[in-house]
């Protein structure tokens, strides 16, 4: 049992770090016009929300805190720990999400990309805002609605496509582990 948790262990390292290269590098190959609704996709948030729907809540909480420490030394932003904690919320709202309904299905995942997507920047806009920091590529409020309803629709056509890849690298082997996960569940 300890072998297969350190497999997946670093399975979500490795997720985790190929997510990172993916949001610095992927806008940089493509044209301009491409790049623009690539840069808004938010590789470290969808990794989050795939471990969240795996309903263990300590992983779950660990992927979103190392997924706000890369993004913050990768961002070199003057802003260290808001995407922490950013990610770290949504992580638990997914995690809610997945408590609540047991089912896991396409329709329950990309609710759960639309509510970590808004969590994850709901905390950013507002320690911005607190913090009196210059949102990154956001202007007027206009600008900051339209952004937030284009990176939430490019999140859940992109998460879609993603998740069945995440699903051949984790669900191995996953289902007896599952069947233990709804039957405590059950007699709770």
């Amino acid at each position: 049992m300890e072998k297969e948790d350190r497999w997946l262990t670093l399975k979500v390292l490795g997720s985790l770090l190929a997510a990172a290269l993916i949001q610095i590098t992927l806008a940089q190959m493509v044209p301009w016009r491409v790049a623009g609704l690539l840069g808004r996709i938010d590789w470290l948030l969808l990794v989050t929300v795939y471990i969240g729907l795996q309903r263990d809540p300590f992983r779950s909480m660990l992927t979103g805190a190392l997924a706000g420490l890369i993004h913050d030394a990768c961002s070199l932003s003057g802003t260290f720990g808001v995407s922490g904690l950013a990610y770290v919320v949504a992580a638990y709202v997914v995690y809610q999400i997945t408590t609540l309904i047991v089912i896991d299905n396409l329709l329950i995942r990309l609710v759960a990309v639309s509510a970590a997507s808004l969590a994850n920047a709901g905390i950013r806009l507002l320690f911005y805002a607190l913090l009196r920091i210059q949102l990154p590529l956001l202007g007027s409020g206009r600008l900051i609605a339209s952004s937030l309803i284009v990176s939430l629709l490019v999140h859940l056509t992109v998460s879609v496509s993603l998740f069945i890849l995440l699903d051949r690298l984790f669900l191995k082997g996953d289902t007896l582990r599952r069947r233990r996960s709804e039957a405590r569940r059950r007699r709770l």
